[in-house]
């Protein structure tokens, strides 16, 4: 009964609380996110240095209310994982949230690997092929 009310008081309610629930599953899938200090001490870089590889697309990071969150899963050994500014600047326009998304989906062109994995096991030009792909018409 009260989620009917809520559903009365705001249409969108439902999508918006799946939304963040999907968020959250990505983020635990993704092992989960540090903050920018913390990523630093990873990357052996200041926060501020951080925030600017965000500002230029070579790292990362997703929006939790006003911070800036960077998922664990694009760090290997105290690097950032290499085709991983690709995918960042690939989705730049629909969000660090899709191309969190991305990373962590399965795909038949990877042979049911996910991006991630493709990246962590070098295979980063199949990749970017999908990025190219997902940015076009679909045909990379």
């Amino acid at each position: 009964m009260v989620g009917s009310a809520v559903t009365d008081l705001d249409p969108l309610a439902p999508s918006l609380a799946r939304n963040v629930e999907h968020r959250q599953t990505l983020l635990v899938s993704a092992g989960g996110a540090v903050s920018a200090e913390a990523a630093g001490q990873v990357l052996g870089i200041t926060r501020q240095a951080v925030d600017k590889r965000r500002r230029a697309g070579t790292v990362l990071a997703v929006r939790e209310g006003s911070d800036w969150r960077y998922p664990a899963c694009q760090f290997d050994n105290g690097e950032v994982l290499a085709g991983i500014a690709d995918v960042v600047r690939g989705f730049g326009s629909a969000g660090p949230w899709v191309a969190l998304d991305f990373l962590l989906a399965s795909d038949t062109a990877l042979a049911g690997r996910t991006p991630l994995e493709a990246l962590r096991a070098g295979d980063r030009d199949a990749v970017l092929r999908l990025v190219r792909g997902a940015q076009g018409d679909g045909f990379a």
